[in-house]
């Protein structure tokens, strides 16, 4: 071989070597990122991951994998491993028969990516037996660390990810992964877990990145509030602190309770002078709405949920009874943190033989407008299984629950004594009132009502699809109920305000605008209907009052509408205040550009077209034509709620563009506010723009190939315009 061929073999090798290292650095500097992103978030899931008994998740993982039983459920599917927790006495009485009792059974699940939903199994761990299988379609769960890299892959390789957070291994976490869902989009129906992260810029608002676990896709990338640091201390560390336990003869009453995995303190076995009144009562999810995404959260609360324990178990005497009370929290340096939940479980008895179940919400959660729904699930076991009569107050009347029913409003309809149920089996009666303590009267829950049946929540409870209260409603098949074995499903809607007085919200500072609700049941005589004189004392009933009789709608993606009959309430009830400073309403320099100057310039933003013409088609289409500038760069498409056309009637979307018609200050725009742009600016169609982005993984490998390339033919040229030497 002669000197040149030598020359060109070396070059050709050298050039194949270059090529090879830039793909080995590219993939090398991705996977890097991930494994940090990773165990960033394995770092915080150690701060929830807790359990009395230690459990070797490698081991039940490869006892799931090797059960023929779960993978013939799975079949061909494409499924991940999920978590592994383990069982108390209350929860694994469901499997008692199989050898299931305190902490020696465990719950496996696995997420089956491809038809949706959970395939789970009951290992005793005392013989290594798998003791029962089932498949649950409806279930969106909590994250976990198992599905940590497949989540943070997906988002890490998203350039509208990069080109927000950048590098997302050097970017803090504000929360671990946490279920999520989107009411105008496919993770409402799809498994979505929300990685949140600090503003890089340190702004102190929290980025958002959804994303669609079936899709293998981001979903949507957002930013809610920022707050200044609080002036209060941050609490002491008492995580994961907490007490499982019993009352015997207290009061009267017996009770038991244990914390779970993800349905918060399960209280269970309760009976008052030795008669049963309840096999179990615990709180499955807490769903957090907020009308600004439009979507919120599925949280849990428990030693492996999103929101754990934090501080012992409080025991209180009360005098004539005694109170258990739990509070979970999500992270140690509350209250200065934002997007952040502090929740608390109650329980009270009396000697009387009243009872009451209680839950607290102390924010901050993400934005100021939201809904907070606790679904407590209630057993009832009155004088033993089998004949518990259920009535509700129909407008004037006591109806019997004859089927399943699903009550809503529930709080509105209440008889003279304010009591919305009663139930009673043989001598033994109760009536059921929930008590009114919103100070804007918002109070109201919805209530179903639920024959028995094993598998229906007597075991763990999995999440279902957000905003469609699943669990319980998919159990709802008209099945007898009074004079059964019911079964009642409890869920307060605690609606913030972000007005005088507060409520429910994070401001002015976490604690003392707290929320709170209650559904007591105290004994009372036997049922009778109310006099005329009665009735004629009570205030009139409410339009919105359903029959009992009137069957139960099926589950529908029909968007809320928005509440308001001025513009103003009608902003601020649709969340637009959430992402927009609007005027004097909302919070400026958020998601979405500031709209007090819009009445100036939105005529000149599209040629041919009127101001109100360009602010209707605006709200009603958010995604026909986007502005460039957004507080944390170019605007994105799929960022407004896409759902006003359903969710708001013509007179209230008149109102909101006769409002904004009226934001003419001529101060922001001098000072070159958003909206002023001197000229305006533009907007652009949303199906052309694309944001400028930083050199994508794709980019820097392409750039370095043609680089290779550049020297390869440049030599190859000098080679061959040398002379030959053919020694």
């Amino acid at each position: 071989m002669n000197r040149r061929n030598r020359r060109i073999l070396l070059l050709t090798i050298t050039c194949g070597l270059l090529l090879a290292g830039s793909f080995m650095w590219n993939q090398y500097r991705h996977e890097s990122t991930v494994a940090v992103a990773v165990a960033k978030g394995k770092a915080m899931y150690d701060m929830t991951a807790m359990s009395q008994i230690s459990l070797n998740q490698q081991d039940l993982q490869a006892a799931a994998l090797a059960d023929s039983g779960l993978m013939a459920m799975l079949g061909s599917d494409e499924f991940g491993f999920l978590d592994a927790v383990v069982l108390g006495a209350g929860e694994a009485s469901r499997w008692q028969d199989a050898g299931c009792g305190r902490q020696n059974c465990v719950h496996i699940s696995l997420y089956d990516y491809t038809q949706g939903g959970t395939v789970n199994a009951i290992l005793n761990t005392a013989n290594g037996r798998i003791v029962d299988r089932w498949s649950n379609p409806d279930a969106r769960p909590g994250g976990s660390e198992f599905i940590l890299p497949k989540a943070l892959a997906i988002a890490a390789a998203d350039p509208g990810v990069q080109n927000l957070l950048g590098d997302i291994g050097q970017t803090d976490p504000a929360m671990i992964p946490m279920s999520a869902w989107l009411a105008d989009d496919d993770c409402r129906d799809d498994w979505c877990v929300d990685l949140s992260y600090k503003d890089p810029s340190g702004s102190g608002k929290i980025a958002h990145v959804f994303v669609n676990m079936e899709q293998n896709r981001v979903a949507r990338i957002f930013m809610t509030r920022g707050r200044a640091d609080l002036p209060v201390a941050a609490p002491q560390a008492q995580r994961y602190a907490y007490t499982d336990g019993c009352k015997e003869n207290e009061y009267g009453w017996n009770v038991c309770w244990e914390m779970t995995a993800n349905d918060g303190i399960n209280f269970y076995g309760a009976a008052f002078q030795g008669t049963p009144i309840f096999e179990s009562a615990k709180i499955g999810q807490i769903e957090a709405w907020y009308p600004s995404w439009p979507g919120g959260y599925r949280d849990e609360i428990g030693f492996r949920a999103s929101v754990p324990p934090f501080g012992d178990t409080q025991i209180t005497d009360l005098g004539n009874g005694f109170e258990i009370r739990q509070l979970f929290t999500e992270f140690t340096h509350w209250p200065n943190c934002i997007c952040c939940y502090r929740y608390e479980e109650v329980m009270q008895f009396y000697d009387d033989g009243r009872f009451a179940f209680g839950f607290v919400s102390h924010g901050p959660g993400c934005d100021d407008l939201s809904i907070y729904r606790p679904f407590w699930r209630i057993d009832l076991t009155l004088n033993g299984r089998g004949s518990t009569d259920v009535w509700a107050w129909d407008t004037n009347q006591w109806v019997e629950v004859a089927q399943e029913k699903e009550f809503f409003p529930f709080l509105d309809q209440g008889s003279p004594e304010g009591d919305q149920l009663a139930t009673f089996n043989g001598d033994l009666h109760y009536r059921w009132q929930m008590t009114r303590t919103d100070p804007f009267g918002l109070d109201e829950a919805r209530v179903f009502l639920l024959q028995y049946k094993e598998g229906e929540g007597d075991g763990p409870i999995q999440t279902g699809p957000g905003d469609t209260f699943v669990p319980p409603r998919q159990w709802m098949e008209g099945e007898p109920l009074s004079g059964g074995d019911p079964v009642l499903w409890w869920v307060p809607l605690l609606k913030s305000k972000k007005s005088e007085p507060y409520w429910c919200s994070p401001d002015p500072e976490p604690g003392i605008n707290m929320c709170e609700t209650f559904l007591i049941a105290h004994p009372a005589g036997e049922l009778v209907q109310p006099s005329e004189e009665e009735l004629a004392a009570m205030p009139t009933a409410t339009a919105t009052a359903v029959p009992i009789d009137t069957p139960t709608p099926a589950p529908s993606p029909t968007p809320r509408p928005v509440q308001g009959e001025g513009a103003e309430d009608i902003i601020l009830n649709s969340g637009c205040g959430s992402c927009h400073q609007v005027g004097t309403l909302g919070e400026g320099h958020k998601v979405g550009p500031d709209l007090s100057a819009i009445g100036l310039v939105a005529e000149s933003r599209i040629a041919g077209m009127s101001a109100e013409e360009y602010l209707r088609q605006s709200i009603l289409e958010p995604n026909i034509y986007i502005t460039p500038d957004c507080p944390n760069g170019p605007c994105i498409p799929n960022i407004m709620p896409r759902d006003y056309v359903s969710r708001l009637s013509p007179e209230q979307l008149d109102l909101v563009v006769a409002y904004l018609l009226t934001l003419t200050d001529s101060a922001l725009l001098a000072d070159g506010g958003a909206g002023s742009g001197q000229p305006a600016p533009k907007v652009v169609p949303a199906g052309k723009y694309l944001p400028p982005q930083p050199p994508t993984r794709a980019t820097l490998l392409m750039v370095q190939v043609l680089v290779v390339l550049f020297v390869f033919i440049l030599t190859l040229f000098l080679l061959f315009k040398l002379p030959g030497d053919e020694k």
